[in-house]
């Protein structure tokens, strides 16, 4: 059985870092735009394009259908071999964190939508931690695991490349690799970098150091998200600092050479522009529309819609009247809707690309911790950052007293993905479907193999 529940796991770990999937349930709109087409002779004439939108119901993806297995069997295993005092558990503050987010629900009677984010939340930090840190059994599974999860992050960023090389002319916003859009697949890439990074410096073999890195500076390269890579730059350099000073010279160095040499032999054109404009403030154009060749800027810039989000935000937890439990969880949009005062709300089509972050908001670029903090109150916003100090508090106490070299990789590479999650979170939600599973694994890594055994189980599957 534990074989099995080990097989089981690696396959999690493959499909764990994708949005692909089923929409279950929920109605279907169709959507109509008219727009104006320039014609050979001069002419204008209106063009009229149908779409179709899924709303409500759930979207369900491998990974989510593998957790529920992969949980139940180990469940079953523990319960019937009567093991339940060996189980490896989360923090206390996770199950502190899911009892305010509960509270919030039971308060706000969000029954729909807030039962499916407090259960998502569940299945990402318990049931997730569970799954890695008992069907995970020694150092030498856990190696091995590690090594998959690196040619999975090498594959979606091969992956995105050919997306780029296709963005040329298509939709810019779509280059996501196994994800949805640019900005979950910054969040991925967030996370999985750095600890990527951290692996390569105490790799002693050059292909696969050579091979790890190569991984890293092309995942740079096709992170189109602003915010992703300011985290996976602070992220690498962190990780390089609490390596030597000779690392953290050599990371410095390549980072002003990208700068200076990169952005004219990038293969997308205007590849900066559409980088910066993701976090501009000001902009008239995001650049991510190419399909009818260089998208046109709108007459005057305008206050990015991300910081007018920001700021009604804000203003709703600065509401005396607000309770410590928030509004809900699911009820983010609805309740800032109501605190954007004199700055103007933002209106537009969120399926119109090139209005993204400009007359509407872009999808996945919430900031996480006002969301939090709107949606289950400040109480589970301290939570939240106290499970985030602890993973971060573990790993670098491993590091500092880890006796071999890939329990320092481990501790390094993970404690530089927390600190690239936590800055990607202030751009995207990283709890999300496809990245937060990803988060556990990377985040729990460096703390598990202080715990495990180096060599293989006395004990014989039965």
């Amino acid at each position: 059985m534990k074989n099995l529940l080990w097989i089981l796991t690696l396959a999690l770990i493959v499909v764990m870092p994708t949005q692909w999937g089923v929409h279950v349930g929920g109605t279907t709109r169709t959507v109509t735009r008219q727009a104006e087409q320039v014609q050979d002779d001069g002419t204008v004439k209106i063009v009229e394009t149908k779409d179709e939108k899924r709303e409500g119901g759930i979207h369900v993806t491998p990974g989510d259908v593998l957790l529920v297995v992969v949980f139940a069997l180990w469940a079953a295993y523990v319960i019937f071999r009567r093991k339940l005092f060996e189980v490896r558990l989360p923090f206390f503050a996770v199950f502190v964190l899911l009892a305010v987010v509960l509270a919030s629900v039971i308060r706000s009677k969000a029954w729909g939508p807030g039962m499916r984010e407090f259960l998502q939340l569940g299945a990402y930090f318990v049931g997730g931690w569970l799954v890695f840190a008992n069907c995970i059994t020694t150092r030498r599974r856990l190696r091995a695991a590690v090594d998959l999860f690196s040619i999975v992050v090498a594959v979606i960023v091969v992956v995105a490349l050919c997306q780029y090389r296709g963005a040329v002319k298509g939709n810019v916003f779509e280059v996501g690799g196994s994800f949805a859009n640019r900005n979950v697949l910054g969040a991925f890439l967030a996370i999985s970098l750095p600890f990527v990074f951290g692996l390569a410096l105490y790799e002693k073999r050059i292909w696969q150091r050579f091979a790890l890195a190569l991984a890293v500076a092309l995942g740079a390269m096709v992170t189109l998200s602003g915010g992703a890579l300011i985290a996976i730059a602070v992220a690498l350099l962190f990780v390089a600092a609490v390596k030597s000073q000779k690392v953290l010279l050599g990371v410095l160095i390549a980072v002003a050479l990208a700068l200076t040499v990169l952005p004219d032999t990038l293969y997308v054109p205007r590849h900066p522009d559409i980088v910066i404009s993701s976090v501009n403030p000001y902009l008239s154009n995001n650049f991510l529309d190419r399909r009818k060749g260089e998208p046109e800027p709108y007459e005057e810039p305008v206050v990015a819609t991300r910081y007018k989000r920001w700021y009604a935000a804000s203003r709703r937890i600065q509401d005396p009247a607000v309770s410590l439990l928030g509004a809900g969880p699911g009820k983010y949009s609805q309740t800032v809707a109501a605190y954007y005062g004199s700055v103007e709300k933002p209106s537009g089509d969120t399926d119109h690309v090139p209005g993204f972050n400009i007359e509407a908001d872009e999808p996945d670029t919430f900031n996480m911790y006002l969301v939090t903090c709107v949606e289950a109150g400040p109480l589970a916003l301290v939570a939240l950052i106290w499970v985030g100090v602890l993973f971060l508090g573990r790993n670098l106490r491993n590091h500092g007293k880890s006796g071999d070299e890939f329990g320092k990789a481990l501790a390094l590479g993970s404690a530089g993905a927390l600190v690239g999650a936590a800055l990607c979170a202030v751009f995207s939600n990283i709890l999300v479907r496809g990245v937060a599973m990803p988060f556990i694994f990377v985040a729990l890594s460096g703390i598990l193999w202080a715990k495990l055994p180096d060599s293989r189980e006395p004990e014989q599957s039965r």
